[in-house]
């Protein structure tokens, strides 16, 4: 493996790797662009071509091109060193004898039972003539490797131990359940659609229920979690998907495997599916890389409206664009595509609108008079609006909604403004939480750092004594002084900043872009601060202490409003 991983950096650079992914321009002897594991203003992402590394002073991520594989398609190191091979031309070859981690066992598995269910499926001419009656060819059906698991009590279990598995080794791939008289098969009498990762191996399964339709199990069931397949960060088709997207600029984004299948085949390659769950962030991320435009195909009544709901509203927070295509009633994308009406398909497509001119049409239709209308459009369609992150695009919208309501833009704002954030909607878990405020200690020690290693260079790039005082005025010097005495123990840290910087350009927009975002975070604080101290007050009934308190708690919200929106 040794030697696959030197050919691969010996025929790729950082630049040429990451330069798919982020905008770079020059800094000198370096490169600098906005960095795409967090949301900035001011460039902070530093590539040095001659050290074929990379470092962001916003986020403090950094590595070389299979770190940044890694991290930007959620791959472990043996689906990063794929992707780039196959970048750069080279076969790869492994070790004869080399010891196998779980999870190349767990892929093993799953490869030898996607097989297993393939030859299943050429043997059995009911499940072969169903999904030909779907309107699914010969090819289609071998791309996607879909198969069968007989109705079997432990057909595949008996396949996969015969082949040298153990039943630990199975049922930590998903595929088997323990019950009284031991291990059976998860998936019986199913056809089984292979979920890959975003380099093609097989994580998971999706299985259709077939000639068994009083099956209480439910018409799909999904493999359980495993250490290969969490439903949250992965998305059918994505591996087939993401290069069509980009070269596309947007996603459509459809419900079922079928439905996915038999879009691909029509030639809407661009396609990813959700496997029973709502958009998460991690998907958002995966398909945010490739395009910020997505559109949600779905049926057009309150209920399709309501499964999308969760979808189209993450993604708006997260600044996409997000536009709905509605299906005639009663089809589907597979059957429209089952009966070769692929142009209507296209038409639907191409006739998608963005999601708040969906919904006003919607219901507009629905209302049974102005009162009726006016009521769901503030109750179903301004949250919505609420959550597009381009104020711009806000502001066209608001103009948009007044207008179709008869009303004066200020009444829409004032309803908008009563709206609360509902973070378990928009993604953000208590972890995610923890980790926003983990960002924000490290920035403040790359502050730190960069003095440190400043201090000691002979010719620094900035004013040290000035931007020692720009940091303190953010940390307090006791604080600067704690990080600078914890760092300063750390000398290889602090130097690191030499491997990406030949001149001080890049490091002075890092420095701004994190002086920001600290004293962001600290006035964020403070205003938490006073807004305790104002309600203790009112409780307490100290009517001069109150107006003093409402006097700072105004200003400080004065100033929190001048900052960027991303922050």
């Amino acid at each position: 493996m040794a030697n696959n991983v030197e050919q691969v950096k010996d025929r790729l650079s950082v630049e040429e790797v990451i330069g798919q992914y982020v905008e770079l321009k020059p800094a000198g002897v370096n490169m600098k662009g906005k960095c795409p594991f967090h949301a900035e203003k001011t460039p902070s992402f530093m590539v040095s071509p001659s050290r074929q590394t990379y470092h962001c002073f916003g986020c403090g991520v950094g590595g070389d091109i299979f770190t940044f594989i890694q991290e930007i398609e959620g791959l472990d190191f043996k689906g990063a060193l794929k992707v780039l091979a196959d970048k750069a031309g080279v076969e790869l070859a492994y070790e004869r004898g080399a010891p196998k981690g779980d999870k190349d066992t767990l892929f093993g598995v799953l490869e030898s039972v996607t097989n297993y269910y393939v030859d299943n499926f050429n043997e059995n001419k009911e499940t072969q003539k169903y999904l030909k009656d779907r309107g699914l060819s010969k090819d289609t059906i071998s791309s996607f490797r879909i198969g069968f698991a007989l109705n079997s009590w432990s057909g595949a279990l008996d396949h996969l131990k015969s082949v040298g598995f153990s039943e630990k080794q199975i049922e930590g791939a998903g595929l088997i359940k323990k019950g009284e008289k031991g291990f059976y098969d998860r998936f019986r009498s199913r056809i089984m659609f292979p979920i890959t990762d975003s380099v093609g191996r097989v994580a998971a399964f999706s299985g259709r229920i077939f000639d068994k339709e009083d099956d209480n199990t439910g018409k799909y069931i999904n493999s359980p979690e495993t250490e290969l397949y969490h439903k949250s960060k992965i998305l059918y088709g994505y591996d087939r998907a993401r290069q069509a997207i980009r070269k596309n600029n947007f996603a459509v984004l459809v419900e079922g495997q079928m439905d996915l299948v038999a879009i691909h085949q029509a030639g809407y390659t661009n396609t990813v599916a959700l496997s029973g769950t709502a958009l998460t962030p991690e998907h958002i991320t995966l398909l945010g890389r490739m395009s910020k435009n997505l559109c949600i195909a779905l049926d057009a009544d309150d209920a399709g409206i309501a499964s999308a709901s969760k979808s189209a509203r993450a993604a708006l927070r997260a600044g996409f664009d997000v536009k709905v295509a509605a299906l005639p009633e009663g089809d589907d994308p597979a059957d429209m595509i089952a009966r070769g009406d692929v142009e209507s398909w296209k038409k639907t497509i191409k006739d998608s609108k963005h999601v708040v001119d969906f919904l006003l049409d919607h219901y507009r239709k629905k209302s049974k008079d102005e009162r009726n209308f006016k009521l769901l459009v503030q109750k179903e369609v301004l949250p919505y609006l609420h959550d597009i992150a381009s104020e711009i695009d806000k502001s066209h919208f608001v103009q948009r909604v007044a207008a179709q309501l008869s009303v004066q833009e200020e009444a829409v704002r004032q309803e908008l403004s009563k709206i609360r954030v509902d973070r378990t909607n928009a993604g953000v878990t208590k972890k995610d939480a923890k980790k926003i405020d983990g960002v924000s200690l490290q920035a403040e020690e790359e502050l730190v750092l960069m003095y440190l290693w400043q201090k000691q260079v002979k010719e620094p790039f900035i004013d040290i004594k000035a931007f020692k005082k720009q940091v303190e005025d953010v940390l307090t010097p006791v604080g600067f002084k704690a990080l600078e005495e914890k760092l300063t123990k750390n000398s290889e840290a602090a130097f690191r900043f030499e491997a990406l910087y030949d001149t001080g350009d890049g490091m002075k927009d890092a420095i701004n872009e994190l002086l920001e975002r600290l004293s962001y975070l600290n006035l964020k604080k403070e205003l938490e601060m006073a807004s305790k101290a104002l309600r203790k007050a009112e409780a307490d009934g100290s009517k001069d202490t109150i107006s003093k308190l409402e006097e700072k708690y105004q200003e400080l919200q004065s100033k929190l409003a001048q900052f960027p929106s991303h922050l």
